[in-house]
């Protein structure tokens, strides 16, 4: 039995009348013999052909998915469609798997991949290519994982990366990328986040990852461990100019940042600086005792503001009290942020006074109501409270949650309350909107009146205008369902 496609249509041998009348004016006597027993043995040959069945199209009517299958369900290949018409891959099958030549095409009809199956797993060299037909990546798989050297190719013609895999699948050796002006911008030594593919024992190897500007300048520093950031790190500041050719000096640059960092360690150990090398910030902190200290510095390196912490034991996570703050944007010596702490890495507790240094701008509100955690955006003029609190009786979550939530317009503005919402903890321990929450114009008249039920609005829903008047009022029943919109009188 033969076997056919219907648009690759394949003819049983000896079957044309034109070949078998030709074949016998030209064959001699004694072959006439071999040539009738071929003949006979493929008298019984019929011709399958495989038809197409569409499985998916666009949303224009083009088809999107089909496979090309046999009467009797083998499938022979499959194909995908761009909503053009165009083809975009095709991927052979043999006994229901992915088997041999895959081929993916651009939207352009260029090749963009091609690649081999074997029973279904990727085997073999991988090629992926540009839309001007260059190659982009060169790949190589073994039994579905990566194998072997990987290559990759900007535009331009540059070197992109290359990557190592062992006979298992697992990164080995140092990766490294480019950019494309053919400056280094990454080295990867043993820094992968992958899992391994095998279950032999195995001994983590310390790696590190660097990254470079594209003048070669180094920006980034990482100890790695299991795959993972853990030791040392240093961040720089970024400079700009022509690469150093000689090499010579692209591992120095500028110090930003440089810390320890600890899967463990809620808050990471570091020191932060100014780009001409002064202090801005210090974060002392352990395994044992989490955060301790907190400083801030001005430009002549004297300490500005300090926070200390107080660790009490703990059968869970390590737990601290105090209180930290927070610079504003585009300055290392204003603060626009406090925030208090209760044996919590979260807010929690009732901060007793105010640091923040434009706090005279919201005299006529700063201390009315109880706050965890008080701020001021960058480009906003309100201040903005959140009060966090744990559960009364402390639930099994442990964590203190965000309560409400408040705003006020500056005294100059009339000092007034802007907004003012609550929150409910939910069953994963997080917060959601529940209650009613308002805004309110400078002038004190009230803007929109909210009712949230579990983070959705649930219930009479009403918005003003400036001068009082009810403009909107519908009756909402939570999120992607049915809204009613009340008509209102003049």
């Amino acid at each position: 039995m033969c076997k056919v496609s219907a648009i690759d249509f394949f003819v049983c041998p000896f079957t044309s009348r034109n070949y078998f009348f030709s074949t016998l004016r030209t064959m001699r006597l004694r072959h006439l013999i071999a040539f009738f027993a071929i003949l006979y043995y493929f008298a019984g040959c019929t011709v399958e052909r495989a038809e197409e069945h569409i499985l998916a199209r666009h949303a224009n009517g083009v088809k999107k998915t089909s496979i090309w299958v046999y009467p009797d369900g083998t499938i022979l290949k499959r194909n995908e469609w761009y909503n053009d018409g165009i083809k975009e891959l095709e991927i052979p099958y043999e006994d229901s798997l992915p088997h041999g030549e895959f081929k993916r095409w651009t939207g352009f009809g260029d090749v963009a991949m091609i690649g081999r199956y074997n029973k279904g797993k990727k085997d073999g060299k991988w090629t992926v290519y540009y839309q001007n037909k260059k190659v982009e990546a060169v790949q190589y798989y073994k039994d579905d994982h990566p194998v072997g050297d990987w290559e990759g190719w900007h535009h331009n013609g540059q070197k992109s990366f290359e990557q190592h895999y062992n006979d298992s699948g697992n990164a080995v050796g140092v990766w490294k990328k480019w950019h494309d002006n053919g400056v280094l911008a990454e080295e990867n030594s043993n820094c992968h986040d992958m899992e391994r593919n095998d279950s032999a024992e195995y001994t983590p190897i310390p790696g590190y990852i660097k990254r470079y500007g594209r003048n070669c300048k180094i920006l980034e520093y990482y100890e790695c461990v299991e795959g993972q950031k853990e030791g040392s790190y240093k961040l720089y500041y970024e400079s700009y100019g022509n690469p150093d050719t000689t090499g010579e000096s692209c591992n120095t640059a500028q110090i930003k940042e440089e810390g320890f960092a600890e899967s463990d360690i809620l808050f990471d150990p570091h020191t932060t600086y100014r780009a001409d090398g002064t202090f801005i910030k210090k974060i002392k902190s352990s395994f044992f005792k989490g955060r301790e200290k907190i400083q801030w510095f001005d430009e002549n390196n004297n300490v500005v503001r300090e926070s200390n912490f107080i660790t009490e034991e703990t059968d869970g996570p390590v737990e601290s009290t105090g209180i930290t703050y927070g610079t504003c944007a585009n300055s290392s010596t204003l603060f626009c942020a406090e925030t208090s702490f209760v044996r919590s890495g979260l807010p929690s507790g009732t901060l007793d006074s105010c640091t923040l240094s434009f706090k005279d701008a919201y005299k006529k509100n700063i201390g009315k109501y109880p706050a965890s955690l008080r701020y001021i955006k960058a480009g906003h003029v309100l201040l903005y409270e959140e009060f966090w609190a744990y559960d009364d009786p402390p639930s099994s979550y442990g964590d203190p949650t965000l309560r409400a939530s408040r705003s006020f317009y500056p005294d100059s503005m009339g000092g007034r309350m802007a907004s003012e919402g609550f929150w409910q903890r939910t069953h994963d321990g997080k917060s959601k909107r529940h209650g009613i929450w308002r805004n309110w114009y400078p002038s004190g008249i009230l803007k929109d009146s909210l009712n949230y039920v579990n983070g959705e609005r649930v219930g009479e829903q009403f918005s003003y205008d400036s001068t009082g008047k009810l403009t909107i009022h519908k009756t909402e029943a939570g999120k992607n369902r049915p809204v009613i919109m009340h008509i209102l009188g003049n």
